[in-house]
């Protein structure tokens, strides 16, 4: 075994007893002060040093979640964790998950951590394994090729320069309220202009965590007031999310450009069917998407919380005449 195989082998081992025994000072010296912790790929994840990265497992205790180390595989300056993480529900009741993490080493410390909940995808981003071929049905993008418009807003591609903006946005007190764009609250020039690029790599097909993204204006004008995220869902299946920034709304924006984006979708064929995923305590968007001509669909789960809950969004759809 080489040397860094050797320091790599204790790290790891000392990482498992950290988590095992939740022994947050242990863990602590373990981590590099700027460590980034996220999903795969976001060009801006909210941990971005060690005191936010110990917060969050901090709640997650308080919360009453616990976790078991399962394995660790060194791969390189990467260590795949997979891990059983508990949660006490009600008295008698514990609803026990599969979650991995691959943890990126530099300096002897742990500079990223990245969460998965499948497996092989962490496998894979760990080195250990290959990555799974994308579906046969992956949607290709193409920009609109005419004008989305109507009397509020207009839809636009984004522009490097909206970097600017966002930053802007961020550097004021609540500029950022209500998570309308995918920042963190301390968002820097490098975290706006990493997001900007990452949805201008979504419409060149190419890596991006977000996807492509359409900017929303007011109509006639150029500046940025808001945002349209396209997913792929599969089976044909593309998500919208918006946000509308803080001075922009109460003006309709949102439903304008969420019918906008929506019909588009459907009459270029990029999708047969568009949805919206909305908080059930969220009245507001939900008009929304009623104002935007979606029809309620049922549930549909949305992700598991800290405390390992499964939670749920309303699903709202629209289909193809």
């Amino acid at each position: 075994m080489t040397a860094h195989g050797a320091v790599m082998d204790r790290l790891a081992g000392q990482v498992r007893s950290a988590l095992e025994a939740a022994d947050l000072d242990a863990y602590a010296d373990l981590l590099d002060g700027g460590v980034r912790w996220g999903a795969p790929g976001d060009p801006a994840p909210q941990c971005r040093s060690k005191a936010q990265v110990l917060a969050w497992y901090r709640r997650g205790r308080e919360a009453g979640t616990r976790a078991r180390v399962v394995e660790t595989v060194v791969a390189g300056d990467k260590i795949l964790v997979g891990l059983k993480v508990a949660r006490t529900a009600t008295p008698g009741d514990r609803a026990e998950s599969d979650r991995w993490q691959v943890l990126t080493v530099r300096d002897g410390r742990i500079a990223d951590i990245t969460g998965f909940d499948d497996r092989r995808e962490a496998a894979a981003w760990a080195g250990i394994a290959p990555a799974r071929p994308a579906p046969a049905d992956t949607i290709r993008w193409a920009a609109p090729g005419h004008p989305l418009a109507d009397d509020r807003v207009t839809l636009r591609l984004p522009e490097l320069a909206d970097a600017a903006t966002l930053h802007d946005y961020a550097a004021r007190d609540g500029g950022l309220a209500g998570g309308w764009v995918p920042l963190p609250a301390d968002a820097t020039d490098a975290d706006c202009l990493a997001v900007v690029s990452d949805w201008l790599a979504g419409w060149r097909n190419e890596r991006s965590f977000h996807g492509p993204a359409l900017i929303i204006t007011a109509a006639g004008g150029q500046a940025l007031a808001g945002l349209v995220g396209l997913g792929d869902r599969g089976d044909r299946v593309v998500e919208l999310s918006y946000g509308i920034a803080p001075d922009h709304r109460g003006h309709g924006y949102a439903a304008s450009a969420a019918r906008l984006a929506g019909q588009w979708l459907l009459l270029e064929r990029h999708a047969d069917v568009v949805e919206l995923r909305i908080d059930p305590a969220h009245a507001v968007s939900q008009r929304t998407a009623v104002a935007a001509g979606f029809s309620s669909a049922g549930t549909v789960g949305s992700h598991t919380d800290q405390a390992g809950n499964a939670v749920e969004d309303l699903r709202y759809v629209l289909r193809r005449d």
